[in-house]
């Protein structure tokens, strides 16, 4: 195989994350240090959800998996096309001109965009599927091997929670357990009592909970535990038809809430959870759902859980952060709220915000980013991001910054296809409002 110096594939958006309807665009970059015969440069982009596990019952195993496309768009670039130049070559029967391409040394970069369908669900890496999308590139060689790259983008679906009525209605769960033993006598009842005050947030928001437990008991409660755990169901299929269901749980969140003594109660009430950077609800996938709850134990009860609705569209009701402010007679920022139908200043092109709060940005005035906003883009990863979707459906939303997921990156190399460069691993990122 000829050895490319570079073969990758760039985004023009540097968090390589997109919401559902936006446009992707990038450009593949290869960087040859001699010139290398190339007939095609192939392009394919590509979103589907997928399940697999192996179910084992006795000796015997079955492979339960089950796939969902949402899009392939596969293009030949045409770019090769410029640098066809004639040689002589002979056939086993007479002699002719063909066409060559060859790609001469240096830096080549081929762009490309393509408009995300409005409706795909949010990219999801989890223990018995995922959701991924994925760029790949192709340099197709005359007899010889193909030269592939891959890199994979995250997208954003579009799950609001201001269109949930059940998303901003509160919840409530209790429970009174009296199975509470000791020395193999009932030892009185431990209530625990739970609640939210609405069920939709989006990553960065604070969850403030209510509640208590009580302990009528004549014992101490020691191991009382306050949870935020995500819950995924897979479905699939096996080789003969016969659908399947896998349940996974984790826990995200875990937080030991102190001893409650012999009827005494302890209170809930101040209590808050940050969501972290978490895969949203996936309304728009019909073989993976997730969802999440809060859950409280005490010690030896039963468990008291909550509904919790992971959204990428906050409640723009609690939202603190505005997109401007108005302006004075003299041009300069006011810094007083938002009245009712003040007038929207421009939005700034992009903001970053770094772990201590301050924030830079570019405006309308300035065409490139200086040399230290870049350097904080890279080193801090809270690039506020534009997106056209979110501009059409909210005017007033700000643009979001986005942090890898809570779980981590996952190996996304798949022995099925041969790959010569890209990334091997990914992590979804997902979008945060608020700092």
């Amino acid at each position: 195989m000829v050895k490319l110096d570079k073969f990758e594939i760039e985004f023009n958006n540097s968090e390589h994350a997109y919401f559902a309807g936006q446009e992707i665009s990038g450009r593949v970059v290869i960087e040859l240090s001699e010139p290398k015969k190339v007939n095609e440069i192939l392009l394919e982009l590509k979103g589907r959800a997928r399940t697999y596990w192996t179910k084992h019952s006795g000796k015997s195993r079955s492979h339960c998996s089950h796939s969902e496309p949402y899009f392939c768009e596969q293009f030949n670039t045409n770019y090769t096309q410029k640098f066809a130049v004639s040689s002589e070559k002979e056939d086993k029967k007479k002699k002719g001109v063909k066409q060559e391409r060859v790609l001469p040394e240096g830096r080549h970069e081929v762009p490309f965009s393509y408009t995300l369908p409005k409706t795909l669900p949010s990219s999801f890496e989890g223990d018995y599927g995922y959701i991924r999308y994925t760029c790949r590139a192709t340099c197709e060689r005359p007899w010889d091997f193909d030269i592939v790259t891959k890199k994979a983008f995250t997208v954003i679906g579009i799950e609001d929670i201001n269109e949930d009525p059940k998303a901003c209605q509160p919840a409530s769960a209790s429970d009174s357990n009296s199975s509470i033993k000791f020395c193999c006598r009932k030892n009185g009842n431990v209530i625990t009592e739970l609640a939210v005050e609405r069920t939709g947030y989006t990553p960065g928001e604070v969850v403030r909970i209510k509640g208590k437990i009580t302990n009528q008991s004549s014992r101490t409660l020691k191991n009382s535990t306050l949870r935020l755990r995500q819950h995924v169901c897979y479905k699939a299929k096996t080789f003969a038809g016969t659908e399947h269901v896998k349940n996974a749980s984790k826990v995200v969140y875990s937080k030991t809430l102190g001893e409650v003594a012999a009827h005494q109660s302890l209170s809930l009430d101040h209590e808050t959870i940050s969501v972290p950077a978490l895969p949203p609800r996936l309304s728009s996938c019909h073989i993976i759902d997730v969802r999440y709850t809060i859950d409280a134990q005490a010690d030896g009860s039963n468990v008291v859980s909550v509904p919790l609705i992971v959204g990428t569209i906050p409640l723009l009701a609690d939202l603190v952060m505005f997109k401007g402010r108005p302006k004075a007679a003299n041009g300069q920022t006011n810094g007083t709220d938002l009245d009712q139908g003040a007038q929207i200043q421009p939005v700034p092109q992009v903001t970053i915000t770094d772990e201590s709060g301050q924030t830079t940005v570019s405006d309308e005035h300035h065409d490139e980013l200086s040399a230290e906003v870049e350097a904080a883009a890279l080193s801090k990863k809270r690039v506020r991001m534009p997106s056209s979707i979110l501009s059409e459906l909210y005017p007033t939303l700000p643009s979001p910054y986005y942090k890898e997921s809570h779980f981590g990156p996952v190996d996304i190399s798949d022995e099925r296809e041969q790959t010569h460069y890209g990334d091997t691993k990914f992590a979804p990122k997902y979008p945060f409002y608020t700092d």
